[in-house]
């Protein structure tokens, strides 16, 4: 798989959308500086607040094939780095469907795209963020709403490209295993990490008691109507107090 660093650039996904339009084959691209990075829904990234080393942005790109269930690949890449930088299971947790939360509060996320290609085949984009140095005391921390974490809380000596070393081989694994086998082998892996598990949550206008995931990498919320598998949706904690 080719790698490429920027120095800056608005968002690696896009970097890698855009190779992938252009014929290009597996890439991971990472920059050191994003002006225009991006999570779920639309909002943006919020990693550059304290220069070098302060985050690690990257995405690995690769054509797969069109008709590929991606379900629960957002989960397998979560495990994949949550094992890498917390193989003890003590400290990372995943918050379905694509956060990395560090001692309960977010450390990072990830970021799933695609774009049609030729001869039945589709790119896919998986952009990760990992807040790597803890805020400096002067940032406006409202805009975080899920806490902040940084992974030097765990990894002193962490940096970007040492981080970035350990995780690339094994994710190039995971996505090879993904491709083949789908998410089932990853579901147990996840559910000793989820955040959510046996908790009242809310997802979309739906509430319930997190149940865990499908083999599929669906949420599994128990209503009063019953199970109800929930294949997307931004799922929220913060109200698990009031329903």
């Amino acid at each position: 798989m080719e790698r490429r660093h920027l120095a800056e650039c608005g968002s690696t996904n896009t970097e890698a959308l855009a190779h992938l339009r252009d014929g290009g084959g597996p890439l991971l691209v990472s920059a050191s500086r994003q002006t225009a990075g991006r999570g779920r829904l639309g909002r943006a990234w919020l990693t550059d607040h304290a220069g070098d080393d302060a985050s690690l942005t990257f995405s690995v790109a690769l054509p797969m094939p069109a008709g590929l269930d991606l379900s629960g690949l957002s989960l397998a890449i979560g495990c994949t780095v949550a094992d890498v930088l917390d193989p003890a299971g003590e400290r990372i947790r995943l918050k379905w469907p694509n956060d990395l939360f560090l001692d309960g509060a977010k450390l990072g996320g990830i970021l799933i795209e695609t774009v049609p290609l030729p001869d039945q085949r589709r790119g896919v984009v998986i952009g990760i963020g990992l807040n790597l140095r803890p805020l400096p005391p002067e940032a406006d921390r409202s805009a975080f709403t899920s806490g902040h974490a940084a992974l030097q809380a765990l990894d002193p000596a962490a940096t970007a490209s040492a981080t970035l070393d350990r995780l690339a081989p094994v994710l190039r694994a995971t996505l090879a295993d993904f491709e083949t086998l789908g998410f089932a082998p990853w579901q147990a892996a996840f559910a000793r990490r989820d955040l959510a598990a046996g908790r009242r949550v809310r997802v979309g206008e739906q509430t319930g008691i997190a149940h865990g995931v499908s083999p599929r990498g669906e949420l599994l919320l128990a209503t009063t109507a019953g199970i109800l598998p929930m294949s997307g949706g931004e799922l929220s904690l913060r109200l698990e107090t009031s329903l």
